[in-house]
Order: C-alpha cells, then structure tokens, then sequence
C-alpha cells in the first residue's frame, strides 16, 4: 500500500474506533480530541477479535460518519444518473470497504500520540487539524472536516499532509468506473469483494 494511503487510513481508523461519550461535545475540536484519546485505549485492547473490531467499527462509522454525503462526493457526476437503489447499495459496500481496511490496520496504532493542534470555521464546516504519532517516526499533519448535524457532529473528510481522503477515492472510483462503461454496480461489486476478502 502506497505510504499515502497508509496514512489515510490509520488516520480514520483511529476517529472510527472511538468510544462513545458520555457527554455530548461542546466543539468540533473536542468532538476529535475525545475521539484520539478514546482510540488509544481501544488500539491496546487485545482482548477484541477481528469478528468484534469490525462490528465496532461498523457501528461507529455509522454513527459519526456523514457516509450518505461522502458516497456522493466521492461517486462526483456518477451519483446523478445513478438511481436510489444503485446509491444505497454503494453506500453500504463503500461503508463496508472502509471498515475491512481500517480493522487491518487499526492494531498497528496502540503506541500512536494523537494531539489537536487547532480549529477554524470554513463556511459551515470545521476544520480541526491534529498531530498522530508513532513512537519512532515523525508525526502525521491530520485535518479532519467536520460539520454540525441536527443529531450531532459527523465527519465529511479528512486530509492527510494536505492530501484528502475523499478526493483520493474519487479519482480512484472514477476510473474504476470509466473502466467498466459508467456501470456504478461495477465498483459496488468490486468493494463488496474486496470487504470480504
């Protein structure tokens, strides 16, 4: 794996994991700094298996993650002559994918320091930018674009060294698509494969 997608996805995987809070967060920063420090403890917790990681993961994915928005960036002029019933299924594959390769990376992090390092609004998101660690290695520049949402804050990207997260999966998923004449149900198949493999 390319070391860029690396980072992107140990990046995710950590916010994915987190734990629930027992207090709802005040700011899009404290919604991202809960999540880091939840992460570290989950990512030393040996006892979980893979079968239990990935339901964990799925779970949270779902709850703090803005998927159906994402889908749609991501799919760019495809999801509009895409009908309902080919979007949904693409959503639930491309929410699977994500989830497979999290979980394969996610163990790899128990030593890692996450640290937010700032916050500003864009329009009407936020983007709150942290630093993830490794022991032995310099630390990852992580920006995560946050917006509020009437049943909480959800995460619509996040960028690695500058380089985002979901546009990185629109040029791959476009030509993935272009390959297989336009057909959306092409990329929808060859995630779900890839998630059960």
């Amino acid at each position: 794996m390319r070391i860029r997608s690396f980072l992107l996805v140990a990046g995710v995987a950590g916010l994915l994991l987190q734990a629930a809070p027992v207090l709802a967060a005040e700011s899009a920063a404290d919604f991202i700094a809960q999540a880091g420090n939840s992460v570290l403890t989950l990512a030393r917790d040996r006892s979980l298996s893979e079968a239990e990681l990935k339901q964990r993961l799925g779970a949270i994915a779902e709850k703090d993650f803005d998927a159906p928005r994402i889908a749609k960036f991501v799919l760019g002029r495809y999801w509009r002559t895409a009908s309902e019933a080919e979007r949904q299924q693409f959503i639930q594959a491309f929410e699977n994918y994500m989830v497979q390769v999290y979980a394969s990376r996610f163990r790899q992090y128990g030593g890692a320091q996450f640290k937010v390092t700032g916050e500003r609004q864009d329009g009407q998101t936020s983007m709150v930018t942290t630093d993830i660690a490794q022991p032995n290695g310099q630390p990852a520049h992580v920006m995560w674009e946050v917006v509020q949402t009437p049943s909480g804050y959800k995460i619509i990207d996040v960028s690695i060294e500058g380089i985002s997260q979901a546009v990185t999966y629109r040029q791959e998923f476009s030509s993935v698509i272009e390959q297989n004449g336009g057909r959306i149900a092409a990329l929808t198949q060859q995630l779900r494969q890839k998630a059960n493999s």
